[in-house]
C-alpha cells in the first residue's frame, strides 16, 4: 500500500460526537488506515473501514509503544475526540513519538460547539479541564473571579451540580451557567441557570459547561 506521510503517525480529530462534523481530509486518511486507533465510541463510526481496529481505553502508555513500533511499516491513524490539539492524547503521542513525527489533522471541539450552542464568542475566553481530575478546583475558582467566560470539561464526577456549589461555596454567585449536554447527537440539551438553580441541573451525558458573568 502506498504511503502518504513517510511513517507518520496520523491523529484525527472526530469532532463532537456526530459524523457529519468530520473533515473530508479527516474521512480520507481514515480510509487510508492499515491500523486504526481510538475509543469504542470512535470506532464504531467506522464499521466499514478496512483496518485493523485497536481500542483505546486507560492503555495509553502502552499503546503509545505500540503505535511508535507499527509506524514504520504500517499507516496508523489515531482518534480523538474533539479536537486534537485541545486536552486530548495528541500531546502524550507527540511528546513521546515526536511532533516531527505526527500528522495532525483538527477537528470541531465540544467546546468551540458550546459555544456556538449558547451565541457566545469564544475568542476571549479562558478554558480547563475537570475530567479525570480531582485537584483542581482552586484553579477553576481563580478563573471564574478573574475571568468573564470560562469554558470546562467535565467528567461523571465533576458535574455541573458540583461545580456551581464549589464555586458558591467559595463566595461566588453572580454568574450564570450553561450547561450543553450531549452536543451535536439527537438528545442534545442547553440549559441556562444562575449558579443557585443549577445545584440541581442533572446530566447523564457528555457534558461541556460555561461560565460567564451575568
Amino acid at each position: 500500500m502506498a504511503r502518504d506521510y513517510k511513517n507518520k503517525v496520523v491523529i484525527i480529530g472526530c469532532g463532537p460526537g456526530l459524523k457529519a462534523y468530520i473533515s473530508p481530509k479527516a474521512l480520507y486518511n481514515i480510509n487510508k488506515a492499515d491500523i486504526l486507533v481510538g475509543s469504542r465510541r470512535l470506532l464504531k463510526l467506522f464499521p466499514d473501514i478496512d483496518a485493523k481496529k485497536m481500542i483505546l481505553e486507560k492503555n495509553y502508555k502502552i499503546m503509545v509503544e505500540r503505535i511508535s513500533a507499527w509506524r514504520s511499516t504500517k499507516q496508523v491513524v489515531v482518534l480523538v475526540s474533539g479536537d486534537p490539539c485541545f486536552f486530548s492524547y495528541t500531546k502524550m503521542l507527540a511528546k513521546d513519538i515526536g511532533r516531527e513525527s505526527c500528522l495532525i489533522i483538527p477537528g470541531i471541539s465540544s467546546m468551540q460547539l458550546a459555544f456556538a450552542a449558547i451565541g457566545e464568542c469564544w475568542d476571549d475566553a479562558c478554558f480547563m479541564s475537570l475530567h479525570g481530575r480531582d485537584t483542581e478546583y482552586a484553579e477553576l475558582v481563580k478563573k471564574v473571579r478573574e475571568q468573564g467566560k470560562v469554558g470546562i470539561l467535565t467528567d461523571h464526577k465533576n458535574t455541573p451540580a458540583i461545580i456551581a456549589r464549589r464555586l458558591l461555596e467559595n463566595g461566588i454567585r453572580e454568574r450564570r451557567m450553561f450547561v450543553c449536554e450531549n452536543l451535536s447527537l439527537p438528545d442534545e440539551r442547553v440549559h441556562e441557570a444562575d449558579l443557585i438553580s443549577a445545584l440541581n441541573i442533572k446530566t447523564n451525558g457528555l457534558v461541556v459547561v460555561i461560565i460567564t458573568k451575568k
